[in-house]
């Protein structure tokens, strides 16, 4: 993720992007970094030191990044639970537009345990951002404890989107709306959640 910083706008949108055709075009567990250049239709000097591990940090970054498209405040009108569900259905949304990729990705990481911990440590990235778009502290014991938690959710509702095969994000939504009931249930004040949303002016 570090490294994701070193580049430039443009040069980390050509990694994504190349890293995304070249999973569609065959298993991940297969793609090198060249097989990303080239898709990127660009020299694989462009990415030095990057590695196909430093590709799936810009592919989840990117997907972060959709997530707070059309946000410019937080809705303090929306219960916490239903900010949340909201912030991290577009992430899904943005992935849907790459299924046969991340699809590719995700049977690859599968077969990995070191890559299964490395994808939850992305899931916590994700997790920490989507808090801070819907207003909640995502720094301290109390925002690690929550970005480990609603990282397990993530993860979970991921499960469900790879079974979603009708495009219509049903087992998803379950999944993500389960959860997070079961989390303001649980913890409410304690974990950020609120009873009911705030009162309108």
């Amino acid at each position: 993720m570090g490294l994701m910083m070193n580049f430039d706008r443009d040069t980390r949108t050509a990694l994504t992007a190349g890293a995304l055709k070249a999973a569609a075009a065959k298993n991940w567990r297969d793609v090198t970094l060249f097989d990303i250049a080239e898709a990127a239709g660009r020299a694989i000097g462009d990415f030095a030191p990057a590695t196909t591990s430093d590709a799936l940090d810009a592919i989840e970054t990117g997907f972060d990044a959709a997530a707070a498209q059309g946000l410019k405040a937080v809705d303090r009108t929306q219960k916490v639970r239903d900010r949340l569900f909201d912030i991290l259905m577009r992430r899904f949304e943005a992935m849907e537009a790459h299924r046969l990729a991340v699809l590719s990705i995700d049977a690859a990481i599968a077969a990995d345990p070191g890559a299964v911990a490395q994808l939850h440590l992305r899931h916590v990235r994700a997790a920490r951002w989507a808090l801070t778009l819907a207003g909640l502290e995502a720094d301290g014991v109390a925002g690690a404890a929550r970005a480990q938690g609603l990282a397990v959710m993530i993860g979970q509702a991921r499960q469900a989107w790879r079974l979603d095969i009708d495009g219509d994000f049903a087992k998803t939504m379950a999944s993500l709306d389960k959860n997070l009931r079961r989390a303001e249930e649980t913890f409410g004040r304690f974990g950020g959640f609120e009873g009911k949303p705030a009162e309108q002016p």
